[in-house]
C-alpha cells in the first residue's frame, strides 16, 4: 500500500535540486555523477508521466541539459533525464521493471512531441534516461531489476527480449556509517527514515544524530538542513507517534537546531519511561485478572476481565491490597 505522506515528504525534499545533487552523489555510480555538476540539473514536470500508474506513483525528473550532458552518458549531444521513483510501498512490486520502462517510454514521448521537427530527421535519436528506485520500506526487494527477467524466454527467440534497467537504491541495505559520513542534511533526514537502524531506544538515535552529524555539519549544510526540517519532524512523528511532537510542532520548527534536537531527546525519554510504566500496569492487570480467575472461576466473566484491563492505576493497587479477601460482589462495586 502507498504511503501518501511520505511520497509528498520526499518529492518536495527532492525538488530541491542541491538535495537531489547530493543524492545522486551518494549513491549513483561516480563514473556518472563525476560528470554532472548541479548546476546542469533541470527539474521538469511529471504530471504527464504514467496516468495510467498515478494512485501508485510519486516521481521526480531533472534533465541535464542539451550541451551540458556528461560525454560517454548519452548519445552524440543529446539531452539526459533523470527519473527518480519514490517507493515507500509496503509490498514490493513485481512489475516494478515494467512499471519502470512505462515510465520511460512516456518520458520518450513526450520528448519526441516537443522535438517534433527534429523527430523527423534520419539522424534523431532519444535520450538516455537513467531511472533510479528509492526504496525505504522494510520487506526485502525481490523485484527483478530487468523487465527482460519478465518477460517469457522462449528458445530461438532471445534476441526479441527488451532490455531495461534501473537502479535500486534501499535504505535498508545502506550502513549507518554510510549514511552518517555523508556529513550533509540529507543524511539525517535519510538515518530518521532507515527502517532497520541499529537502535534500542528513540533518543539514541535522536542523539546519535545530533551529536555525529548536526554538530559536525558545515554551514551551508546546517542551513539546508534548517530549510527542510519538517521533512526531519514529519518522518519522526510518523515513526514515533509521540503525542507531545503534535502538540508542540510549531514551537520545534521555531527552535534553534540544537535546541530542538535536545528537547526531542527529552520527549523520546519521557515518552519510554510512560511505556515502561504503563507496561508494568498491564502486567499487574493481567496478573491480577490470573489469580481472581484462580479464585473465582466462572463467576469471573469476560465483562469483569475488561473492566480490570481498563481500570486506572488507584482501582488496581485497590483490589490488589485486598485480593485474596475480595469478594466478587466487592470486586464489581470497586468496578462501577
Amino acid at each position: 500500500m502507498s504511503n501518501p505522506i511520505k511520497d509528498s515528504i520526499f518529492k518536495e525534499l527532492f525538488e530541491d535540486r542541491t538535495v537531489f545533487y547530493d543524492f545522486l552523489k551518494a549513491f549513483l555510480p561516480k563514473k556518472i555523477t563525476k560528470q554532472i555538476k548541479e548546476t546542469d540539473l533541470k527539474r521538469e514536470q511529471t504530471e504527464l508521466i504514467g496516468k495510467d500508474f498515478s494512485i501508485k506513483r510519486s516521481d521526480i525528473l531533472y534533465k541535464i541539459e542539451k550541451g551540458n550532458a556528461p560525454k560517454g552518458v548519452q548519445g552524440n549531444g543529446q539531452d539526459v533525464y533523470i527519473y527518480l521513483l519514490l517507493e515507500h510501498q509496503s509490498k514490493v512490486d513485481q512489475l516494478m521493471a515494467f512499471r519502470m520502462l512505462a515510465y520511460k517510454v512516456r518520458i520518450w514521448e513526450r520528448y519526441v512531441k516537443s522535438h517534433k521537427k527534429e523527430s523527423e530527421q534520419k539522424g534523431f535519436k532519444l535520450p538516455v534516461i537513467i531511472g533510479i528506485v528509492f526504496y525505504d520500506g522494510k520487506a526485502k526487494w525481490t523485484s527483478p531489476m530487468d523487465v527482460k527477467e519478465k518477460i517469457t524466454e522462449i528458445k530461438n527467440m532471445e534476441e526479441y527480449l527488451i532490455k531495461a534497467n534501473y537502479e535500486l537504491i534501499n535504505l535498508s541495505n545502506i550502513k549507518e556509517e554510510t549514511i552518517i559520513n555523508m556529513k550533509n542534511a540529507l543524511g539525517v533526514i535519510l538515518l530518521t527514515d532507515k527502517p532497520n537502524v541499529k537502535i534500542k531506544k528513540m533518543e539514541e538515535l535522536l542523539k546519535m544524530i545530533n551529536e555525529d552529524i548536526i554538530s559536525k555539519l558545515p554551514e551551508e549544510e546546517k542551513e539546508k538542513f534548517d530549510k527542510h526540517r519538517n521533512a526531519f519532524l514529519e518522518l519522526l512523528r510518523k515513526r514515533t507517534d509521540y503525542k507531545e511532537i503534535e502538540e508542540r510542532y510549531e514551537e520545534l520548527k521555531e527552535m534553534e537546531v540544537p535546541k530542538m534536537f535536545n528537547t526531542l531527546e527529552e520527549i523520546a525519554k519521557r515518552d519510554r519511561e510512560k511505556a515502561k510504566v504503563e507496561g508494568k500496569l498491564e502486567e499487574r492487570k493481567e496478573l491480577i485478572i490470573e489469580i481472581l480467575n484462580q479464585r473465582f472461576g466462572k463467576d469471573l466473566d469476560k465483562k469483569l476481565e475488561e473492566k480490570i484491563r481498563k481500570a486506572n492505576e488507584e482501582t488496581i493497587n485497590q483490589i490488589k491490597k485486598n485480593i485474596l479477601s475480595i469478594t466478587i460482589e466487592e470486586l464489581k462495586e470497586i468496578l462501577k
